[in-house]
């Protein structure tokens, strides 16, 4: 991750930036997290998991701190 977005937390409404984008989530099941609707994807960034739009990253939900025990 580069250095100027370390510690950054985006929220609903924001846009994430596309360096992110690739880190998909694709066994979104194993995370208890429902089908991502056509034109969606969910990304894991650091401990947060986003929904985003595939078309400009605009961000439709977000989880905090998934693995927070």
């Amino acid at each position: 991750m580069p250095r100027n977005y370390w510690g950054q937390r985006y929220h609903v409404g924001d846009y994430l930036p596309s360096i992110f984008w690739r880190y998909r989530l694709d066994d979104w099941r194993t995370y208890g997290l429902g089908y991502p609707p056509e034109g969606t994807r969910w990304v894991l960034v650091d401990n947060h998991i986003y929904l985003i739009d595939e078309y400009d990253g605009y961000i439709i939900d977000v989880i905090f701190d998934a693995w927070s025990w």
